[in-house]
């Protein structure tokens, strides 16, 4: 059985590997803010509501921003998986596909059908996979790797 170890890399380490990804934080969040005065502008127009006053819209705002932010910096943090053993390619293309990702490049894995942002597009949702000696060093978002982990094993 192969010894892998995962670590989440630290917030600085994310930032500085994949600067756009506050970006896409933003986007999300001016998206949402958006998509949210509209609902709460036609409930205005329709009379499910005596007013509309803005709070609403900064509230849920700020609360999709707080459950965002720990979605991509905390469960889907940049992580690298270390794996020692020998890995066999077919081994490795069924575990990826197993959870969900499939080669677009020699070594990088994307997501099949993935859920993109509008305008920036953060590499840290990407599957790289290093070959080495020893073993193999996959880098990407933690839940993933979780999965991966458990597939190869």
């Amino acid at each position: 059985m192969a010894e892998n170890v995962l670590k989440k890399l630290k917030l600085s380490e994310q930032l500085s590997g994949d600067p756009f990804k506050i970006f896409v934080l933003v986007e999300k969040s001016i998206v949402f803010s958006l998509l949210i005065a509209v609902i709460f502008i036609f409930m205005d127009e329709f009379s499910l509501r005596n007013g509309f006053s803005g709070w609403e819209v900064v509230g849920g705002t700020i609360g999709y921003l707080a459950i965002t932010a720990k979605k991509m910096y905390c469960d889907e943090a940049f992580s690298e998986l270390r794996v020692r053993a020998d890995m066999q390619l077919g081994l490795l293309r069924d575990a990826m596909l197993s959870i969900g990702y499939s080669e677009k490049y020699d070594g990088v894995y994307l997501p099949c059908g993935r859920n993109a942002s509008f305008l920036f597009d953060y590499k840290s949702e990407v599957v790289t996979c290093t070959i080495q000696r020893d073993g193999a060093i996959f880098t990407g978002p933690y839940d993933r790797l979780v999965k991966l982990s458990r597939a190869m094993q």
